[in-house]
C-alpha cells in the first residue's frame, strides 16, 4: 500500500534584494538613485544667488565714476545686457553738463554714450541729449571720433532726430554744424526739404553744395518712407499688421475672388461657393470674414501643419 509522504513546507526568509534562481542566490543590482530634487533645487538657488550678486556688482561699478574698474564694468554690463536705472543719472549729468571747454571731457562723454543702450531714459530724451552733445563737438581729432559715434547713436532714433534737425535748421543762421545729420531720415525729413532748398541757394558755397547734393537723395528716401507709412496704415486698417505678407496676399486674392460688393469682406452668401468654408475664421462672430481674420486663420493653420 502506497503511503503518501507529507513534505513539510519551509518558509525561508531572504534578505531584500536576494532572489533564488536554481540553487544559487542572485543579488539584484540596485542602481544609485539620481540626486534628490532637494539637491538640484539647492544648486539652482546657489546659481541664481551668485548671478544676482554678480549683476549688482557689475552695475554698481559701472555706475560709479570713482571706481578704477568702471570701464571694464561697463563693457561687462554691455556684454550681459544689464539695463539699469542707475545709468540714467550718469548719462544725463555727463551730457547736460558738457560745455566746452570748461566741462568738456571726451572720455566721460564716451562712457555715457556706451551706457545709453543700458539706461532707461525714453528714446526722445536720449536723442535730445546726444543731439546737444553733437552740436558741441569741436574740430579736434578726439572730438571728431566722438562726433562720429554720436551720429551712429542718433541713427537709432530717426524720427526724433529728424525733428531736432528740422527745428535747428529753421532757428540757426549757421547750419553747417547740423547739415551732416540731414541724411538721418525720419518723420520730419519731408518738412526739412523746403529749408534745404533755401540753403541750396545760399551764398556760402559749402552750405549750398551740401544742400544741393543731398536734396535728390532725401526726396527718394522720403518717398520710400511715405510708401512704407501708407502700407503700415493699410495693414493696420485691415487688421493684418504682424502677419506674414504671403498669408495676407493670399487672403486678399481669395476674398477678392468671391467678394461681390467690393467691401473686402465675405458674407455667408459670398463664401458659400468656396470649397472650404472660412466660417471658422469669423473670430468676432459678426457673420463677415475680413482679410485680417482670414489671413490670421490661414497663418495659424499653416503653423499647425508644420
Amino acid at each position: 500500500m502506497n503511503r503518501s509522504m507529507s513534505v513539510p513546507i519551509l518558509s525561508i526568509a531572504l534578505p531584500i534584494g536576494v532572489l533564488l534562481i536554481g540553487s544559487a542566490p542572485c543579488v539584484a543590482q540596485v542602481s544609485e538613485s539620481a540626486s534628490p530634487p532637494e539637491e538640484a533645487t539647492a544648486a539652482t538657488s546657489v546659481v541664481d544667488a551668485v548671478e544676482k550678486d554678480y549683476r549688482e556688482l557689475i552695475c554698481a561699478r559701472a555706475a560709479d565714476a570713482s571706481d578704477p574698474n568702471q570701464d571694464q564694468a561697463i563693457d561687462l554690463a554691455l556684454r550681459q545686457h544689464y539695463v539699469d536705472a542707475r545709468f540714467d543719472a550718469i548719462v544725463r549729468q555727463s551730457m547736460q553738463d558738457a560745455s566746452p571747454p570748461e566741462r568738456w571731457d571726451v572720455e566721460e562723454l564716451s562712457r555715457a554714450v556706451k551706457l545709453l543702450p543700458l539706461c532707461t531714459l525714453p528714446p526722445q530724451e536720449q536723442a535730445e541729449l546726444v543731439f546737444a552733445c553733437y552740436l558741441q563737438c569741436q574740430d579736434s581729432k578726439s572730438d571728431s571720433r566722438l562726433r562720429s559715434h554720436l551720429k551712429q547713436v542718433l541713427r537709432r532714433y530717426p524720427d526724433p532726430t529728424s525733428r531736432l534737425v528740422n527745428e535747428r535748421l529753421r532757428q540757426t543762421d549757421d547750419p553747417k554744424s547740423v547739415l551732416p545729420l540731414v541724411d538721418i531720415v525720419g518723420s520730419s525729413t519731408e518738412a526739412t526739404l523746403p529749408r534745404l532748398m533755401e540753403l541750396a541757394k545760399s551764398e556760402d558755397p559749402e552750405v549750398a553744395v551740401w544742400a544741393m547734393t543731398w536734396i535728390p537723395n532725401l526726396i527718394e528716401q522720403v518717398r520710400k518712407l511715405n510708401q512704407q507709412s501708407r502700407q503700415l496704415a493699410e495693414q493696420k486698417k485691415l487688421g493684418v499688421d504682424g502677419l506674414e505678407s504671403r498669408m495676407v496676399e493670399y487672403a486678399k486674392r481669395i476674398i477678392d475672388r468671391y467678394d461681390t460688393d467690393g467691401d473686402q469682406e465675405l458674407t455667408p452668401a459670398e463664401y458659400e461657393k468656396m470649397l472650404q468654408s472660412p466660417q471658422v475664421a469669423d473670430t468676432d462672430d459678426n457673420g463677415r470674414i475680413s482679410i485680417g481674420e482670414y489671413a490670421t486663420w490661414l497663418q495659424a493653420r499653416s503653423r499647425r501643419r508644420q
